[in-house]
Parts: structure tokens; sequence; C-alpha cells
């Protein structure tokens, strides 16, 4: 339980409650005349709110319990509709809510709750708004009440990772949502939620749900995950869901994502253009990626559904690039899927209009801010940036990392080290190493083990008593960050054990596991948990399941075949990431978002090692929870 809960009860100190009036009135906008008649503006509505948040904290400072602490609540929902945050969670922290009927409980756990999500306190504000006072009184508590409170405990839930939470959440919603809006806002929340889930994990569920309204939410769902190939066959299948459920809210209030397929297939490029190297250093990746492409153009084609005609260029050869996509350009692409190569995408940047839109498959060092050029690629920093975002909602604050010298390895570093900064966590611990590398000794020194055992032959000069002592690990950290491949990996993560440290929380990114299933080896990294690629989980896939019939990639392509997929999903849904920056296309390379310079960021979902291999999370974790008590999909 939150220490929010653990605090003792205080009288409300009569000097801080005239501080806060004071701070508040300070801010205050004077009338230029007194007496003046001045015609309401917003900013007149906003003065006056202020003035009445100012009057109610003067007056708590002359009441009694629960007359006080029903004032400041007042005050602190004024100051919530003000956006003022800082002086919202000075009004609302001296509030006993042991004083506080049910419903005003429950306003207080979503005003007070909003302002610590906003300052990043989530396990705080999670704390506070899932009270067991609140499960046992939301029968008693008015629908506008309850509402906001419901969306921001199904938010949380959501930014926690724990999606069965927050679909159940989102259920409860769904009487409580009357107008339009409410009932849009609560669909596209659930959307978010359900297509976050492997599609194996959205079938079992549709075929085993005993709801009808939630069994047709999961085969929505997977509608939109499983049909991306083709949106023309995405929205026959759209058709055919709505007349199977003519009468469900998804109907009459369909989730963003889903308003715009007609229009994006009127506007879908008839003709496209490939531009991959075939041949020279990169014609392996270049190969693997174009497979995959066309494993996912052939699957839309077995399906009926239109498709583009597409000619491939080989831009490995000696060639100018500038040249061949001109050519593609002169043969009448619509749209130009490439290049590869990072130099190229540069030329492209340095391009101050490109003819036709191009989706690169690789990014340059900046973004562009036309709609000409999306960039589009395997970048580590974006893994790397995921794992700080998720160690710090999960309660962590100093990190140790470790990482390779390569080159991947550093980028990998530095994006973690500057989103770990920016969120206000710390980097105690950071060590590169080699591939030969003495991990034992990499970690023992990182844990600071030597200068335990110092302590201990100080300690035994010194006393002449026999000494029982066992070496301890250092004591600031409370994570660690390792990017490592597997080899690497399963050394280092038993030295952690090995060196008093096997309860420290372990995270990774997709590197870390090598693409099969290997229980024995494997066995050494339990516990670790990391961005992976859907692609492990996409068993039912129709295009996986062409692209490993045809080419049966090996482990360390099959992240090309998947980009190669999902570019050929991808290019035609810019027009509705550019429209929607908060909307996704969930692919076999992770849900896809568009920055507005133009890159695509990627988001894996989140994996953990148990019993030798991985199965993915879908319940929220704090600390060392066991994978069996949070992974439902793999366990069945």
């Amino acid at each position: 339980m939150s220490a929010l809960y653990r605090r003792i009860p205080f009288i409300f100190n009569g000097l801080a409650a005239a501080t806060l009036a004071l701070a508040l009135a300070g801010c205050q906008t004077p009338s230029s005349q007194p007496g003046a008649q001045i015609p309401a503006t917003p900013g007149d509505a906003a003065t006056a709110s202020r003035q009445s948040a100012v009057r109610l904290l003067n007056e708590a400072r002359q009441l009694a319990s629960p007359e006080k602490d029903r004032a400041q609540l007042q005050a602190a929902a004024i100051l919530y509709t003000l956006g003022d945050n800082a002086t919202l969670r000075q009004a609302a922290s001296t509030i006993d809510a042991e004083q506080l009927t049910d419903t005003e409980y429950a306003k207080y756990a979503q005003v007070y709750g909003s302002a610590l999500a906003a300052d990043d306190e989530f396990f705080t504000a999670l704390d506070l708004v899932s009270a067991p006072r609140l499960e046992q009184a939301w029968f008693q508590i008015p629908a506008d009440t309850a509402l906001p409170l419901r969306n921001l405990r199904a938010d949380l839930w959501n930014l926690m990772g724990d999606i069965d939470s927050g679909i159940a959440e989102r259920q409860r919603i769904a009487p409580l949502a009357r107008e339009d809006d409410a009932i849009a806002a609560n669909n596209n929340g659930l959307w978010q939620l359900l297509t976050q889930l492997p599609s194996k994990e959205l079938r079992l569920r549709a075929e085993e749900s005993l709801d009808p309204k939630m069994r047709a939410w999961y085969e929505l769902a997977l509608l939109g995950r499983d049909t991306q190939a083709d949106i023309s066959t995405q929205l026959s299948a759209l058709n055919r869901w709505r007349q199977q459920w003519p009468n469900h809210t998804a109907v009459s209030h369909p989730p963003q994502a889903l308003q715009l397929l007609e229009q994006l297939a009127s506007q879908r490029a008839q003709n496209v253009a490939l531009l991959l190297p075939l041949s020279g250093p990169l014609g392996s990746a270049g190969r693997a990626i174009r497979d995959g492409f066309m494993a996912a153009y052939y699957s839309a084609l077995d399906a009926g559904a239109p498709t583009p005609q597409v000619q491939v260029y080989d831009t490995g050869q000696d060639q100018p690039f500038e040249e061949i996509y001109q050519t593609a350009v002169n043969n009448g692409a619509q749209a130009i899927v490439g290049p590869l190569d990072k130099s190229k995408v540069a030329n492209l940047l340095a391009t101050e209009m490109l003819p036709v839109p191009t989706l690169a498959l690789n990014y340059g060092d900046q973004g562009r801010l036309t709609h000409d050029l999306v960039q589009f690629g395997l970048a580590i920093e974006d893994e790397a940036r995921q794992v700080a975002r998720q160690a710090y909602r999960l309660g962590h604050r100093q990190a140790m990392i470790l990482a390779p010298e390569s080159s991947w390895g550093q980028r990998g570093l530095a994006a973690f080290t500057e989103e770990w900064n920016l969120l206000g966590g710390s980097v105690t611990e950071s060590r590169n190493y080699r591939d030969n590398s003495n991990f034992s000794q990499l970690v023992s020194d990182a844990l600071l083990i030597p200068e335990s055992k110092n302590r201990e032959q100080e300690l035994r000069r010194k006393l002449a008593s026999p000494l029982k002592f066992t070496p301890r690990r250092r004591g600031d950290v409370d994570m660690l960050f390792v990017l490592a491949q597997p080899q690497q990996a399963r050394q280092i993560k038993p030295m952690l054990s090995f060196f008093y440290a096997g309860e420290l929380p372990v995270f990774s990114t997709s590197q870390i596991f090598a693409g099969t299933v290997n229980r024995q080896r494997d066995r050494d990294i339990n516990g670790v948990r990391f961005t992976a690629l859907p692609w492990l989980f996409e068993d039912d896939n129709e295009t996986k399941q062409n692209i490993e019939r045809q080419a049966a990639p090996a482990p360390a392509f099959a992240r090309l075949y998947a980009l190669g997929a999902d570019a050929f999903r991808l290019y035609p849904r810019l027009p509705i990431l550019r429209q929607f920056p908060e909307q996704q296309v969930y692919g076999l390379t992770g849900a896809l978002s568009l920055t507005a310079d133009g890159r695509i960021v990627r988001e894996q979902i989140w994996a953990k090692i148990d019993k030798g291999a991985p199965v993915p999370i879908t319940t929220s974790e704090s600390g060392n929870v066991s994978t069996d008590d949070s992974v439902r999909v793999d366990h069945r």
C-alpha cells in the first residue's frame, strides 16, 4: 500500500493554509478599477474560480473536520479545472480522507490521483484510485462522479501495462457513459487495450467469452490486427462484423482507427516501387525485407483484395540512387518504399521536395516536417526508450546499465540514458563490455562486491572475535538495464544471483532472445523482462506463415522479414496516422505511430523469460511478480 495511506492524520496547519491562500491570491488578475463592470471573459471566469479557491482555503483555516476537509476538497476540485497541478497537490495532500463521505472520497481520488499521475507518480495514483473503500461503495456513488474516476483508473492500468484490469474497467464504464463523447472515448480506450493483445490471445478469448458484447469486441480487435495486410480486406471484414453485431456500441460509436477505412481504400496507390539493395553488402538484408513485403502482398492477393502493381529496383548496384529513384517515378510509381541504406535516406532528407510519398526503411539523423517522406526501421533507440518508460512507471528510479561497446549497444545506452534522465530517474552505474569480457568480474565490480569484501577484511583486522560476514551488493540501484545478445545475457544474468542481486529486476530489449525457443539454454535468463517483437507470438498470422513456408528465415533475419511485411501494411495507412497522431498500426514489429517530423516509432509488447521460453505480459507487475501469475497466454 502506498505511503499516501500510511500517513498519520494531522490537523491542518494554519500557517500552511495561509501560505497556500496567499499563493493563490498572488496569481489573481486585478481589475483596472475597483468596482468597475468588466464584460465576462474566459480570463475573468478563471480569476473568479481562483478567488473561490482562495476563499475556500481561507475558510478551511477556521473550520474543524469534516467541514475543513470538504472545503479543501472543493478548492482542489476548482484548481483541477484550472489546471493548477502544483497548488492542487498542496491543497489535496492535507485532506484527511477518512473524514469524507464515499462520494466525496471518489471526487478526492479522481482529482488528487490526476495530479499525482501528471507528476509521474503512477503507483501512488493507482493506489489511491483503487483503494478497497471504493470497491465497497460504487453503487452509492453518482455516475457523474464515478465516470471520471473510472476513466482515470482505466488509463492508469493501461499505462502500467495491466491490460486485463484496464479492459475490466472499460467494461464497467460502458453503462455509465451516456453522452456520445463519453461513449466514443470509452470505445477508443477499450480498442487501444484490446489491440495490444496478441492475435492468438484475442482468438482464444473470443471463443471462450460468455459475454456476447465482449465476444464481439474481441472479434473486432482481432479483425483490426489480422487483416491489416490490405485495407479492402479489412473493410470487407468490418462490414461483415457490423452485419453480425448491428446493435453493438462499436457500430454506433466506432473507434477512430476504423472510421477512415473507406477514405483510405479510395486513396490507395495503384503502382508501388520497392527500392532495396538486392546485391552488395546489404543484399541479404534487402532480400529479406523484399520477401517479407511480397509475402504480405501475396496474402492480400490470395484473400481476393485489390493489390497494387509492385516494381522492385536494386539499389545495391553502382548506379546513382537519384537515378534509380527518378526511374521509378518516371515508370509511374505513386508510392515508393525504400531505401534501406542510411546514406541514401540522408539524400532524401536533403531533397527539398520528393515527387511521390516515400516510406524509407531506415532513419537519417533528423526528421522532416513535410508529408512526402516517412522514416521507418528497427531502431534500437525505440526499444531503449520504451524500457526507460516502463521501468519508471513500475516505480524504479536508480538504474544500473550494462551495454556492449558495439554501435547498437552504445546507441541503446544513449537513448535509455536520455529518456531516463528526462523522466527524473538517475543512472547510478553504467559499464561497457566486450564479447570476450570476464562477465563475472564485470557484474561483481558493477555491484561493488570487491568493496564489500574489503570492508570484511578491514573488520577482521580490527576485531579479535570471530566474524560472520556475508558480502553485500550496492544498495543504490533498484533495476538493471542489460543490452545484450543471448550468449552474453546467459552469462550476465546468473552472475546476479551469485553476487547477491538475484532479486534485482532486469530489463532488456528484443535482442536478448535468439528468436527460437531453447528452454535449456534460456533458463539462465529466466525473469528478464524485455521488449518483444509481436512476430514471436503471431503464429496464426497468415503473412508470417507464408514467410516461414517460403523462406524458412533464420532467427537473425526474422525481424527483417517482419519489417518488410509491416512496410506493406503501413504505407497506405500513413494518412490515418497523420490525421490521428494517437493512433497506431499494429504490426509484426510492434505498435507503429507517426511523429510530427515523419518518423515511425515502434512500441513492442512486453514479455518475460519463464522456464526458458518467452511469454507475453498482459497484467501488471510490481517488483518480482512471478511470470506464472502475470501471464495468461502461454500457460494453457
